[in-house]
């Protein structure tokens, strides 16, 4: 009897501790990107020169406030605490594109520069490797639970790249192709998530902020573009 008395306090002491967990999660999906700011287009132009037999091409601002699609995927470590207070460390890959939409060719023949009614799209291409620190809460709801998370987010970017196709003057073909130069090395970002889980399995969507201007190298130029990111996906709880 004296034993039970004993263990009685010993657990009511445990069961807090035993109440906090650490969760690890998979997850990918959509990743869908744009840019904000005074300067990023939903219409643009670009400059193409076909001469001696040498094809060459540029989006004039490739930076499109149009959405574009890719996948973004990665991993999260999760504290849940005995009250259901959530702080996670996520660290995810992200290939991303923007879309332009092209309604001008200045097209350069070798003896003259003239502006060609045109069609196409523009994607400028990053990657990303995205390093996110939350804090939140989990709802327990009678059909699932529900995670909601928010707080900065710090993201290597690297890679960029545009691709472009499209015609001019009707028929003509253009296309653009190449690397572009960016001084962004990271951007800081305020980033928002929310899970819905059944079991193991969740739908998950996230909303980043960008906070870096993406032209601010320019000289003598006062662009702003910024990065604004929806993730979409599906995520998996590992433990």
């Amino acid at each position: 009897m004296k034993k039970l008395l004993l263990f009685g306090p010993l657990l009511a002491l445990a069961a807090p501790v035993a109440a906090q967990h650490t969760e690890i999660i998979g997850w990918a999906g959509l990743g869908l990107m744009c840019y904000g700011g005074q300067d990023a287009v939903g219409n643009a132009s670009v400059n193409y020169s076909v001469y001696n037999g040498h094809e060459s091409g540029y989006t004039n601002s490739p930076y499109g406030s149009r959405l574009g699609a890719g996948v973004a995927l990665g991993v999260r470590a999760q504290r849940v605490g005995q009250r259901k207070g959530l702080l996670a460390f996520d660290l995810g890959y992200e290939w991303m594109h923007s879309r332009t939409k092209v309604v001008v060719v200045n097209y350069y023949d070798g003896a003259s520069n003239t502006p060609r009614a045109a069609q196409g799209t523009t994607y400028l291409q990053t990657q990303n490797l995205a390093a996110f620190l939350g804090l939140g809460h989990r709802f327990e709801l009678p059909a699932f639970s529900l995670d909601v998370l928010a707080g900065p987010e710090i993201a290597w970017v690297f890679g960029f790249r545009e691709n472009g196709s499209g015609t001019f003057d009707g028929s003509h073909a253009w296309a653009t192709s190449g690397d572009r130069s960016s001084s962004v090395g990271a951007d800081a970002r305020l980033r928002a998530d929310a899970t819905a889980w059944f079991h193991r399995v969740g739908a998950t969507v996230s909303y980043s902020h960008g906070f870096i201007n993406y032209q601010g190298h320019l000289t003598g130029g006062s662009r702003e573009v910024y990065a604004r990111i929806l993730r979409l996906g599906l995520a998996y709880r590992l433990r």
